[in-house]
């Protein structure tokens, strides 16, 4: 008689088994994360959070953007108040306000935080992030970036909404958001707003 076991398959082995589950698992897993990918689960841009509840003495300016400039690259107008196109993106302001800026005052003019409400529509199917780089502020000519943090996944073909603090002098005249990237497309969008109440 010989000593030798009898040969064994690896999946009667719990080694086997386990490699056999793993591999099932991962298949599973990327083919969800194909599927997600491809946009067949259907999701929607994810909102922002609440910055909390905004002073009882903010005043609201006047809100009323004034006609768009001629914009520079692929940047086009939408024809709706508020709203540029700018590279595959659609640009729209909901809500303007200014308030006295509570951060630290040097001499000079005094220092509003202007709040702006922003919702960022893809128009041609690329999935990408809105950012600082994307939404600044031209005040009397100087360029700005944002005072707060903007990182917002803006989904193919969906909106996503963001929120943008800029600190502006109370004695600003020419007010204008830039909206789209340098490389890409640069829609300027001036402001009319009446900061007079806190010169």
């Amino acid at each position: 008689m010989s000593d030798e076991k009898p040969a064994t398959s690896w999946w009667q082995t719990l080694p086997g088994v386990l490699t056999g589950i793993a591999a099932v698992i991962t298949a599973v897993g990327g083919l969800v994360a194909v599927v997600h990918q491809s946009g067949l689960f259907g999701r929607e841009a994810p909102r922002p959070a609440s910055t909390g509840p905004r002073p009882q003495n903010q005043v609201v300016a006047s809100a009323s953007p004034a006609p768009a400039e001629a914009p520079k690259g692929d940047a086009r107008q939408p024809g709706e108040p508020g709203q540029v196109r700018a590279g595959h993106y659609v640009f729209k302001v909901l809500a303007t306000s200014v308030e006295p800026y509570a951060g630290e005052q040097s001499g000079g003019a005094r220092k509003l935080a202007l709040r702006l409400s922003i919702r960022v529509t893809d128009v041609m199917g690329t999935s990408d992030y809105v950012d600082g780089n994307t939404i600044r502020l031209s005040v009397d000519g100087a360029e700005q970036m944002p005072a707060n943090s903007i990182n917002v996944p803006v989904y193919e073909r969906q909106s996503a909404e963001t929120q943008a603090l800029f600190v502006v002098p109370s004695d600003a005249s020419a007010i204008a958001l830039l909206l789209g990237r340098r490389e890409d497309a640069v829609a300027r969008l001036p402001l009319a707003l009446d900061l007079s109440a806190y010169r």
